[in-house]
């Protein structure tokens, strides 16, 4: 058979004109001096990669979230892989994720230019999935400033307590005070940055910053609070210190500012249920901005690189009990020993990602659901409504697509009488 099949070639080779043997001759040898002078990496370990196909095979019918656990606990926290001809580098552990994000966070800050995030953002006209760069660091300034003069004064909490009730036009009365925080930041930026960065930020580039704010935020602040609720009725304990909480330190006032510092457990309630429930465990891609290391390893520039936040909020070598819903573990005491606070920075708890790519909301959102809990607490209780065989809550994650949702569940919902 192989005979027969070299005799073929060679037959082929013959009636081939010399012309043709010349070009693919010259395309052989291009090849060949490419590979050859190619610059070689010591990339991290993965999976060996099919032609064209890359790993892609090895994700039919199984959670991209159990496949990299499986990469991980085979290859260590820095994994090399392939979707198609396109590499990825995933990041395991939050030492790798704080060398690359932080400490030279200058190299792995862009974001891969994908048509999909392209189309969802109007060509990068936003903060979140725009590549790094001048522009960007412009967008981001403004936001900063904006968020700043937004929460100034009581305009969030006093959304948070319209938007309960629920009245749709507070949160448009909002949107309109928010793009005057930003025409008021962009005339301030004017006055301390380059004129010719400036001039590139048009009204598209306000609206995808209203979008990220308003829109990716409130979808992930619902999201958030779908596990939330799931939480308070799976633990009726934890349900019933917040609302003690809520009672003395709030009373019948509308939840605001000068109470978060003392929320101090409903705080930490939701800072457990974003680690131990994060509802996006992959993250934004990132992309490296030039030849760089991490973990002792080399990575080309112009890769994607993705973040297994969930591996890191669940580590065992972080978190003691990492799959068991602990609030108190966020609760130490305040330096003079006059009371409890929130160790909110606690190595590992990364929902918002860190470095110079940080979620640029996560005070707002932070405050936003601190505010929110409070107020449906206040007034409300919530207990588990079983359906069928379920009789009690399901705590395990929607299998569906890289967003970590519970699945459908009841509640039901009684009025506390106050």
């Amino acid at each position: 058979m192989i005979l027969e099949w070299r005799k073929e070639v060679l037959h082929l080779l013959q009636q081939t004109s010399t012309t043709t043997k010349a070009v693919v001759a010259a395309a052989v040898a291009v090849l060949i001096i490419r590979w050859m002078t190619k610059k070689q990496y010591k990339l991290p370990p993965g999976p060996r990669p099919l032609p064209l196909l890359g790993n892609i095979l090895e994700l039919r019918g199984v959670s991209i979230l159990d496949k990299l656990d499986e990469w991980k606990q085979k290859y260590g926290p820095i994994v090399t892989c392939y979707m198609g001809p396109r590499m990825f580098i995933v990041l395991n552990d939050f030492e790798s994720m704080n060398e690359a994000y932080v400490k030279q966070g200058s190299d792995f800050s862009s974001r891969p230019m994908l048509y999909s995030m392209e189309v969802i953002s109007d060509g990068f006209k936003d903060i979140a999935l725009a590549p790094y760069g001048e522009v960007w660091k412009y967008q981001r300034k403004i936001t900063s400033l904006a968020l700043r003069q937004y929460l100034m004064g009581d305009q969030l909490e006093n959304r948070v307590h319209e938007t309960l009730q629920p009245i749709i036009e507070s949160l448009k009365k909002h949107i309109e005070s928010f793009t005057d925080s930003i025409i008021l930041a962009q005339q301030q930026a004017l006055q301390e940055d380059d004129p010719t960065v400036a001039t590139v930020f048009t009204d598209d580039h306000a609206k995808q910053i209203l979008a990220d704010v308003f829109s990716a935020g409130l979808d992930a602040s619902r999201q958030t609070l779908d596990w939330l609720l799931l939480v308070l009725v799976a633990y009726p304990d934890t349900q019933r210190k917040m609302q003690e909480e809520i009672d003395r330190v709030v009373g019948k006032a509308v939840p605001g500012k000068e109470h978060k510092a003392k929320l101090v457990y409903t705080e930490a309630v939701l800072l457990e249920t974003m680690r131990l429930y994060y509802v996006a465990p992959i993250g934004l891609p990132h992309e490296t901005m030039r030849d760089t290391t991490v973990g002792g390893y080399e990575v080309p520039a112009k890769v994607t690189v993705l973040t297994n936040s969930m591996a890191m909020m669940r580590d065992p070598k972080l978190w003691s009990d990492p799959l068991h819903f602990i609030p108190e573990r966020f609760i130490g005491s305040n330096e003079d020993g006059s009371g409890s606070t929130i160790v909110s920075r606690h190595v590992g708890w990364a929902p918002f990602s860190i470095g110079h790519r940080t979620c640029i909301g996560e005070s707002v959102a932070k405050l936003e659901l601190v505010f929110i809990v409070a107020g449906l607490l206040q007034k409300l209780s919530f207990s588990y409504a079983p359906q069928g065989e379920q009789k009690v809550p399901n705590m395990k994650h929607s299998t569906k697509g890289v967003t970590f949702l519970p699945e459908p569940y009841y509640i039901k919902v009684s009025s506390r009488g106050n």
